[in-house]
């Protein structure tokens, strides 16, 4: 999503003018992606951290920003509000486009947007297996289900086969280097494993070889 902000609609301490900010929470898992991102990159963006355990992200102030109540938000220098972890990592991708990480060729940015995507999907499901296998979500789901989370693991499954399959024995999940499609898919991994110490994919033996490779990386470190 992108709009326009005015550059007076915040006299408060989320209004910065005049150069580009990115608004994140830097455990979250989709704000993760764009850090990761912009480290593998060697992009170096000004960053508010958003207080969440305070609920800033709901604040007026910020919904102003991004009415979704959600980061990360990135606002330019001429105060365009570009919403959505990859509209983000696309965008930069324009301005920025070496070292290329969405591939230098139709087939290779297909397979790279492919794969990007199904770590979308693949986030979506795994946040909805989150909220009702811990107890650390209740304004998401006040009432965690085991049985649900059972039923939703399958479908996280299901992802999960797609790319144990497609990575072969590359390296990173498109090929021999990194690209936009690993920096969507490590945070969920990273969320489960680390932050709420779950076995999560555990069974992959391709994919767990490549979590721990990517882990090693500058870029993906808390």
């Amino acid at each position: 999503m992108i709009q326009r902000l005015k550059r007076d609609a915040s006299n408060g301490p989320l209004r910065r003018l005049g150069d580009m900010v990115l608004y994140q929470f830097r455990m979250g898992t989709n704000p993760r992606r764009v850090s990761i991102y912009l480290s593998e990159k060697g992009i170096d963006v000004p960053r508010y951290e958003l207080d969440y355990a305070n609920l800033e992200h709901r604040t007026p102030e910020y919904l102003m920003i991004n009415p979704a109540g959600r980061a990360p938000t990135l606002v330019t220098d001429d105060g365009t509000v570009i919403t959505e972890a990859a509209a983000i990592v696309e965008y930069i991708e324009e301005l920025f486009p070496q070292p290329a990480m969405i591939g230098t060729s139709p087939e290779q940015r297909a397979k790279v947007r492919a794969l990007e995507r199904i770590g979308n999907d693949l986030i979506a499901r795994s946040m909805l297996w989150l909220w009702n296998t811990t107890d650390a979500f209740p304004r998401k789901e006040p009432k965690p289900s085991k049985a649900f989370a059972e039923m939703l693991y399958r479908h996280v499954q299901e992802l999960l086969d797609v790319l144990e399959l497609t990575i072969g024995e590359n390296e990173f999940l498109a090929g021999d280097a990194p690209t936009i499609a690993d920096c969507t898919v490590f945070p969920i991994f990273q969320t489960a494993r680390e932050r709420f110490k779950l076995p999560y994919a555990e069974h992959y033996p391709r994919l767990n070889a490549w979590y721990e490779n990517f882990r090693t990386r500058k870029s993906a470190q808390y």
